[in-house]
């Protein structure tokens, strides 16, 4: 499977986060983000155009995670995917919230080319994408209580975002 050059990230859905919180990728990790930490592993990588699934509500905090000059779009709107999953460029998908770590196994992360999801996800209406690879790399965060249970891991680790000592 190529390098993915996108990246689609998947919030919640708005019913599901109790009003005055969060989705967990606007939770933050070490003072920051879950999305700004994610978001920045992937421009490492070469990934350079972003996409985030939420509401209207989240839409300016998650791209307020990514650095300036990166192409990122935030909407709920299908005809906005639809137009950002029009290529044939490899597109990783994050179904939810993850920390960018090594050893983390393949596992709910995977990656197709853009036309293989609307494919998949318009024509078949599933989510069984079968030109999708499993990407390995990515933790799944299910709670605030994962995330506290990883910062000791990244502090140890020294983890930094660019521009932080």
């Amino acid at each position: 499977m190529p390098v993915p050059q996108r990246a689609l990230f998947f919030f919640e859905e708005d019913a599901a986060i109790p009003a005055g919180e969060k989705p967990l990728a606007l939770q933050p990790v070490l003072s920051r983000p879950v999305l700004e930490w994610m978001c920045h592993s992937l421009l490492r990588k070469g990934v350079g155009t972003f996409f985030v699934v939420c509401s209207p509500r989240f839409a300016a905090e998650a791209k307020a995670c990514f650095p300036e000059g990166a192409v990122v779009s935030a909407s709920e709107q299908h005809n906005d995917l639809a137009d950002f999953l029009d290529t044939e460029e490899t597109v990783l998908v994050l179904p939810r919230a993850a920390v960018p770590l090594e050893e983390a196994g393949p596992g709910f992360a995977y990656a197709a080319s853009g036309h293989a999801l609307q494919r998949a996800w318009k024509d078949r209406m599933t989510n069984n994408v079968q030109e999708a690879e499993l990407v390995s790399g990515w933790l799944p965060l299910f709670g605030p209580e994962t995330i506290a249970e990883l910062e000791p891991l990244f502090r140890q680790r020294g983890f930094a975002l660019p521009g932080e000592a």
